[in-house]
């Protein structure tokens, strides 16, 4: 999967600038825990529920040294959601809804950093 940047949703942006100040930690850091929230959710997130006029995460920093087995677990999760894995354009946009709704899910559970704990736990 071909992209060096994401953008995410304003009102996303403005929740993970909430997270980092309840928890301490970057946004690519929630954005990754985020992710995997979405992606154990059965349903499809929406790409057109999400804009992209809020922050810009780089590939590198969002992904870091997860980049191989993030997109792994991501194409998977397209791959039995039955889309078309060749398909880059489509493949980009549903994996910018992960993001975006993984944010927003973490967003409505994590009030401290003493959350992510219980939220590891699961």
């Amino acid at each position: 999967m071909k992209f060096n940047r994401i953008i995410l949703d304003k009102k996303i942006s403005q929740k993970l600038f909430i997270l980092k100040g309840r928890t301490g930690l970057t946004p690519n850091i929630l954005c990754r825990f985020g992710l995997i929230l979405s992606l154990k959710d059965p349903t499809v997130p929406d790409p057109k529920w999400y804009k992209q006029d809020g922050q810009e995460l780089m590939r590198h920093v969002l992904l870091g040294d997860l980049d191989t087995i993030l997109i792994c677990l991501f194409k998977q999760r397209a791959y039995r959601d039955g889309v078309n894995l060749k398909d880059e354009k489509l493949l980009l946009e549903l994996f910018r809804a992960h993001i975006n709704r993984g944010a927003e899910l973490l967003y409505n559970r994590i009030k401290n950093l003493s959350s992510i704990k219980e939220l590891i736990d699961l």
